[in-house]
């Protein structure tokens, strides 16, 4: 049967754990404790729970390098992820300047091409040059070789 009061027990219970009670609080859970049996049992049986968890605490040994294996592992995921953040730019800048060498090799090597001439054009190119004066001769470039 529970009793008015078997909340702050339990509350008072568990905060007797973290700090000092002040003597008011000591006394009503003495007295609360001599009325009611579930709230002594609850606490009495978390009170053996925390002792058998203090008991079977187990200090581990630490290897001395694991700090600085963390910090490398660490350090190593940052510098992977940087990579992983920087490739399609990287990748993506490298594929422009290979566009843009090709475009200037083309454009250097245009003129080691033979250029396509069409039979008769060259005699047209040359009545039409004599047609003008030599003013406007002079702003042409020269004929093809």
């Amino acid at each position: 049967m529970r009793l008015f009061g078997c909340s702050k027990f339990r509350r008072l219970a568990s905060e007797q754990l973290d700090r000092t009670l002040t003597p008011g609080e000591e006394a009503f859970l003495h007295k609360h404790r001599q009325v009611c049996v579930e709230c002594d049992d609850a606490a009495s049986q978390s009170s053996v729970a925390l002792n058998f968890l203090r008991a079977a605490a187990i200090e581990v040994e630490v290897h001395p390098q694991f700090d600085e294996r963390v910090i490398r592992k660490l350090k190593v995921q940052r510098t992977r992820e940087s990579l992983r953040y920087w490739s399609p730019a990287v990748a993506g800048a490298f594929i422009a300047g290979l566009a843009i060498v090709a475009a200037l090799q083309m454009i250097t090597r245009s003129s080691d091409l033979p250029h396509l001439r069409m039979p008769g054009a060259e005699s047209e190119m040359i009545r039409a040059r004599s047609r003008l004066s030599l003013d406007q001769k002079l702003l042409l470039p020269p004929p093809p070789r």
